[in-house]
């Protein structure tokens, strides 16, 4: 640490009191915020404190006059250093510029915890990943967790589709058979759901996905994401953290100190190079026939066609034999008679179908730095051509980010950000409406391009035209006439007030909202085999979510010691609604191509509405306590209160991890060791169940001709449930060596899951097919291995290696009396039991 230069003898004030004033900058002569600035005199006596703002400003009023006293300067991020001899007149404006010194990489890096608590990352008894926002530049993504994509240990991140499908994020394995094992994600401090429940069918065999909450987020306004990984790191986030939990830090207006413009323009090609490999060999048909005019023989050929194209087997005539044959669109002849044509191999057939995708990404933000106010503003345009011809997807998103400063101690920041995404046509996955299956399902013999105007002559909007009408689907028909459309708005955001109350005590107090409402409609025309007489529908979603919390902090540094305590609360509440109006599976329209509720018979149409609500009361607390900047120990508890759970009767749950650092106990002090760390810790960690589980309710159970009917479900509910419980047990170390340049981590762990919340099935004799009930144990065990690397560092380039390795083992231990395993899925007489 330098110091620059100081002034104690500054002009005459008109007060006796002195004010010291200064700024802090590190080494590359940035402001630092956030370093605390103690005054003593020589009796070790505190004298003033203060702590630095966002330009690195602190103000210390009130200071007694004479000396010689001495400024301690304390960071996370720097080495803590000294100011000595320094003399302070009477009246006098006493004016500071001080330099602190950077710690290494590792041992400087600080790490977004959980609820927003920033810890020196050398002081975590846990495993932490963090990517900053270069990482999520380099290549445009619709959804940033696809750029996530293997690039942190133990974390799986898969689509369930293309562009704008769900996206799947699994940490550590599956931990839970009730629930979908997503994490919980924080977005400045805004808790939002992950779900992948975002599929819908309307129209039989329409199963189409929408994407989840998270692809609302416009990746250019990304700072990091810290991700969480076990119950040790997460179990401050209560009931929804037993999957972990990723913490998103959006860009800020802090690090700039001028009116700044960034504009910038992405385009991404999506273009397929490989294909199911499919049989291109043989035509349609149940025999491998042979013309009799090739072979002589009648018994070649014994059905008189060489192909028979009405059914789905492949395995007729030799393709590129030089064989004729008619076929569905041969020519006529002057008699109107179809003439025969050369049956050739089209292997081309899905390249011809698909399209080029392409995403085009436009970001432009506006962000400026003073005395007063920090903000930044920003616009997000994208814009999606599918690989599935005539599917699209837009998004606009704006976003503001502002804090301001009352005073040195107190400030106000508010965070909102506001999207709408939609589309004209979502694809189907799955079976059914699917142009994909569809496309595999035609011959080789059929040129998919021949398919391109797909109604038949004379009977548009009433039959689509096929090789075999009322056998197949049209791809092109399908791609055109099954459109899947949507439009979701979607505000999140949050206001808090900051207060440092004193240099040790401070202040949080929050609230957040997260809200949206989804239209989805969808239109299918007349002929689709599943749906003949076509099909409509209007979904209509809302969702709401409020967060209030407060948390109270004091830090203290006591000789050797430095210790750390929070206390807080959160009150939570969720409401949402669904609104259906579909025709009935089988059913259809009056008139085709006419897609209203209208013409929809009243007896053929499906409406319902279904809401919920749920509410979590929490209290929590942490405990940090550091020796001689070498030994850390971290303990927290939470309590929570669900009104999904009966009585809505709190539970517990505690975590305790233990941070050290070997180097500095072994007295090892060379260049080349930057840490060496050793973590260990456990955790538990509850989770709830999802509303309305503990008592029936009823639903319509349809019309007896003009009667309605009113129905309870066919799962006996469980008003005793008690919360699921995960235990936590990991240990592990960090290694830094070489001036950062050799990077390694190993993390083991177990996580064992019990109290498991699920139905079994019971005989019908008792009225009800399944019964919830608290019953089994699922054990995770593991291995995560980061090995790092920067073979190349120069001044003007950098090149960093990083390798990861996951290794995870997830086993049904138990499950209760007379149920040898679990269903996981079943479908098509098939199916995937977890068998103990």
């Amino acid at each position: 640490m330098l110091l620059l230069c100081w002034n104690g003898s500054a002009s005459a004030q008109n007060t006796t009191t002195p004010t010291v004033t200064g700024i802090v900058r590190n080494e590359a002569m940035q402001p630092v915020e956030g370093v605390a600035v103690e005054l003593f005199n020589e009796s070790s006596r505190a004298m003033g404190q203060a702590v630095t703002n966002d330009k690195g400003v602190f103000v210390m009023t009130r200071v007694p006059s004479g000396g010689p006293y001495y400024f301690v300067f304390s960071h996370v991020a720097y080495v803590r250093d000294t100011l000595r001899n320094y003399t302070i007149q009477e009246g006098a404006r006493a004016t500071l510029s001080f330099v602190l010194k950077e710690k290494s990489r590792e041992l400087g890096a600080v790490t977004v915890t959980a609820l927003g608590i920033r810890r020196a990352t050398r002081s975590l008894g846990y495993s932490v990943e963090e990517l900053n926002a270069k990482e999520f530049n380099r290549v445009t993504q619709e959804n940033f967790l696809n750029a996530m994509s293997g690039k942190m240990a133990g974390v799986t991140i898969s689509s369930t589709g293309g562009t704008g499908s769900s996206v799947n994020m699994v940490i550590r394995g599956a931990t839970s058979l009730s629930s979908d094992n997503q994490p919980l994600f924080v977005i400045d401090g805004v808790p939002v759901a992950n779900t992948l429940n975002n599929i819908s069918e309307i129209g039989s065999n329409n199963k189409v996905d929408y994407g989840n909450a998270i692809s609302d987020i416009n990746m250019d306004n990304i700072e990091s994401v810290t991700v969480l990984k076990g119950p040790s790191a997460a179990a401050l986030y209560g009931s929804r953290a037993g999957n972990g939990v990723v913490i998103i830090t959006t860009k800020t207006g802090r690090k700039v100190d001028r009116l700044t413009v960034n504009a910038a323009q992405n385009v991404v090609f999506d273009i397929p190079y490989k294909y199911l490999q499919w049989q291109t060999k043989f035509g349609s048909g149940q025999f491998s026939a042979i013309p009799v005019s090739r072979s002589g023989n009648m018994l070649t050929n014994p059905f008189g066609s060489l192909v028979v194209e009405n059914i789905d087997g492949t395995y007729g005539a030799e393709l590129d034999m030089g064989y004729e044959e008619v076929q569905w669109n041969s020519p006529l002849d002057a008699n109107g008679k179809k003439i025969a044509k050369p049956l050739v191999s089209y292997r081309d057939n899905a390249k011809n179908f698909v399209n080029t995708g392409i995403t085009s990404a436009t970001n432009v933000s506006i962000a400026n730095n003073n005395d007063l106010i920090a903000y930044r503003m920003s616009y997000a345009n994208m814009t999606n051509k599918g690989i599935i011809p005539n599917t699209d997807l837009f998004r606009n998103a704006l976003n503001l980010n502002a804090t301001m400063r009352l005073n040195q101690k107190l400030s106000i920041s508010a965070n909102v950000d506001y999207s709408r995404s939609h589309s004209n046509n979502r694809p189907a996955g799955d079976r059914g409406t699917n142009p994909l299956q569809w496309l595999y399902s035609l011959s080789p013999h059929i040129d998919i391009r021949d398919l391109r105007d797909y109604w038949m002559p004379g009977q548009e909007g009433i039959q689509q035209r096929t090789q075999a009408n009322g056998v197949f689907n049209n791809p092109w028909f399908l791609a055109y006439e099954v459109q899947n459309g949507f439009v979701r708005d979607r505000v999140f955001g949050n206001i808090h007030a900051d207060w440092q109350i004193t240099p040790q005590l401070s202040f949080m107090v929050r609230y957040a909202l997260d809200t949206y409402k989804e239209e989805r409609e969808t239109k299918i025309a007349n002929s689709y085999l599943d749906s003949r007489n076509g099909a409509y529908g209007i979904i209509g979603i809302s969702h709401m979510e409020r967060n209030a919390d407060a948390l109270l902090t004091y830090k203290q540094r006591a000789g050797a010691f430095d210790f750390s305590v929070s206390a807080g609360g959160n009150l939570r509440y969720q409401t949402g609604k669904t609104v259906s109006n579909t025709n009935k599976p089988g059913t259809g329209l009056i008139v085709p191509g006419v897609f209203t509720l209208q013409n929809i018979l009243p007896e053929n149409l499906d409406a319902w509405t279904s809401r919920y609500e749920k509410g979590v009361h929490s209290i929590y607390g942490t405990a940090n306590i550091g020796y001689r900047d070498r030994i850390y120990l971290d303990v927290t508890g939470r309590t929570d209160w669900s009104s999904t759970l009966p009585d809505a009767a709190p539970y517990f749950y505690p975590s305790a991890s233990l941070s050290v650092l070997a180097d500095k106990l072994a007295g090892i002090d060379h260049r080349n060791v930057n840490m060496i760390k050793f973590r260990a810790g456990v955790a538990k960690v509850g989770n709830d169940a999802s509303p309305y589980q503990l008592q029936a309710v009823l639903s319509n159970a349809g019309a007896w001709e003009s009667i309605p009917r009113l129905g309870t479900s066919g799962t006996l509910l469980n008003p005793y449930l008690k919360p699921e419980i995960a235990t936590s047990y990991e240990a592990g170390t960090d290694i830094v060596l070489f001036k950062d340049r050799f990077r390694f981590n190993f993390t083991y762990y177990v996580v064992e899951n019990k109290n498991q919340i699920f139905s079994t099935r019971i005989p019908p004799s008792s009225g009800f097919s399944s019964k919830n009930i608290n019953a089994g144990l699922l054990r995770s065990r593991g291995v995560e291995l980061t090995l790092g690397g920067t073979p190349v560092l120069k001044r003007d380039f950098r090149w960093d290696v990083n390798l990861n390795l996951t290794r995870n083992r997830t086993r049904i231990v138990s499950l209760t009396e007379d149920m040898p395993y679990y269903v996981l899925w079943e479908e098509g007489r098939g199916g995937a039991p977890g068998h103990m």
